[in-house]
């Protein structure tokens, strides 16, 4: 029996890949992320989100780059009304940002031992014990600097 390739995060019902493993969906996933493709052509993205009924184009900066990218834009596309919702939060302070970008990724990707070690050190730090409150840009660089550290690129320094 061949070994069945693990793909994404599954979050609350959510399936959370970026866009360099979409030729990987199980093909109801990868009907329902063309359906939204199809009707947004021109929305930039770099990471999905899948759901039986929904599926969310996510557009996050330098997703290479940085270590906790922050979330630009998102679209929302509900299949069973065929309506979209759009967010921008380019422009926002405060934008949610992007934890454990390792796991959004195919196995086969060369980044995923960088993006891992960067996790590791975020708990060695003990940056996730308690996780309400990190989801946006300010939480999480005062829990960074809390810690006495300081985040460059994909490392964590101590200040």
């Amino acid at each position: 029996m061949a070994q069945k390739t693990k793909i994404g995060r599954r979050v609350g019902g959510w399936l959370y890949l970026h866009r360099s493993g979409v030729n990987l969906l199980a093909s109801e996933d990868a009907d329902r992320l063309a359906q939204v493709t199809a009707k947004h052509p021109n929305t930039p993205w770099n990471l999905c989100k899948i759901a039986k009924d929904k599926v969310s184009l996510l557009h996050y900066e330098d997703f290479e780059r940085s270590g906790f990218p922050a979330l630009l834009h998102s679209i929302t596309f509900d299949l069973a009304t065929q309506t979209s919702k759009a967010i921008d939060y380019s422009q926002r302070d405060n934008p949610p940002i992007l934890h454990r970008k390792e796991l959004l990724l195919p196995e086969s990707d060369p980044n995923i031992p960088m993006y891992a070690a960067l996790t590791k050190a975020a708990e060695e730090a003990g940056l996730f014990e308690k996780p309400a409150g990190i989801g946006t840009r300010k939480a999480w660089e005062k829990r960074i600097a809390e810690a006495g550290l300081q985040l460059r690129g994909h490392q964590l320094l101590k200040k």
